[in-house]
């Protein structure tokens, strides 16, 4: 059993957390091609909660059919009428002019959504690379934690992990975390040459973090899953150190190691999660297809949260 850490500067309870999202403002969300019932639900519950005030880009016809449907209210949304072929380039440039905040895919595939948005005249890009930082809780202590990248970057060299690690410390200052811990997971916890190269960056990274690169935050490594956010696992193990078993936010070495833990956490233990691509000029949120409306709405808030004013 997970103990339940105090006054670690850690956050508990996701929904609540992301609650805080509710009437910060008027704020715009671009949604491009939002066909499928879970993106309108989830996007129409946002607009009640006061969190965004949705544009639906694409078929209008579509979109109000699909709308009168489902019961959803005409005024928590504006429809932007888009033929088929212009929709992706048509919510890029909503961004672009300054009519949207930030944005949401829908029944699109992630590939083309995000070639479509990296175009370089919608000036999406900044010094930063693109990530996904994952957000869910351990149910037992409702403790929250990040995970990056579980969606984007496939298998990453060290300098790219740096950028990871650089964008999901800073979602992790945005939500409030006062006290960073990061720890860089691999499949052991001792580095033996010749290592792993999973294991031996998060070593390197371990002592890269040391310059004070990174900032205020503990970076530790590597890590096996348990260990990294489990005391008693940690303590069994004789790992020490601030981030052994108090953890809030994890690395994983490639895109199939971050997308099992999310699939498991997510379909096998039916935890609630929310996930957002970081790194561009505002928040993405990027759900697969099939996430359902709790989480595409969780999503919503959490790209909110962490938009800049």
């Amino acid at each position: 059993m997970l103990r339940r850490m105090r006054d670690t500067g850690d956050l508990y309870g996701l929904e609540q957390v992301l609650q805080r999202s509710t009437g910060m403002g008027k704020t715009l969300l671009a949604v491009s091609r939002p066909y499928d019932d879970a993106s309108l639900l989830s996007v129409a519950e946002a607009g009640r909660k006061g969190v965004v005030h949705p544009l639906l880009v694409g078929d209008g016809e579509l979109i109000r059919e699909c709308a009168n449907r489902l019961g959803i209210e005409a005024d928590l949304f504006e429809i932007v009428h888009t033929e088929e072929k212009d929709i992706l380039e048509r919510t890029a440039s909503l961004y672009h002019d300054g009519e949207a905040d930030f944005i949401m895919k829908g029944l699109v595939s992630t590939g083309n959504f995000i070639h479509v948005l990296l175009d370089p005249r919608w000036k999406f890009r900044t010094e930063d690379i693109l990530s996904h930082v994952g957000m869910f809780e351990i149910p037992e202590t409702h403790r929250i934690f990040l995970m990056s990248d579980a969606a984007l970057n496939i298998l990453p060299n060290f300098t790219r992990k740096m950028e990871i690690v650089k964008n999901a410390v800073e979602t992790a200052r945005r939500l409030g975390i006062k006290r960073i811990r990061v720890a860089m997971l691999a499949a052991v916890e001792k580095v033996r040459l010749p290592a792993m190269p999973a294991t031996r960056d998060a070593f390197l990274m371990k002592k890269f973090a040391e310059t004070g690169y990174f900032g205020r935050c503990a970076i530790d490594g590597p890590f096996a899953f348990d260990n990294a956010i489990d005391p008693e696992k940690a303590d069994t193990k004789e790992i020490g150190g601030d981030v052994a078993g108090r953890a809030n936010v994890l690395i994983v070495p490639n895109i199939e190691t971050g997308n099992v833990i999310w699939k498991s956490i997510t379909v096998l233990n039916r935890q609630t999660a929310a996930g957002v691509v970081v790194g561009g000029r505002c928040p993405i949120v990027l759900p697969s297809r099939s996430d359902d409306v709790r989480t595409k709405l969780l999503s919503i808030q959490f790209a909110r949260l962490i938009l800049s004013e």
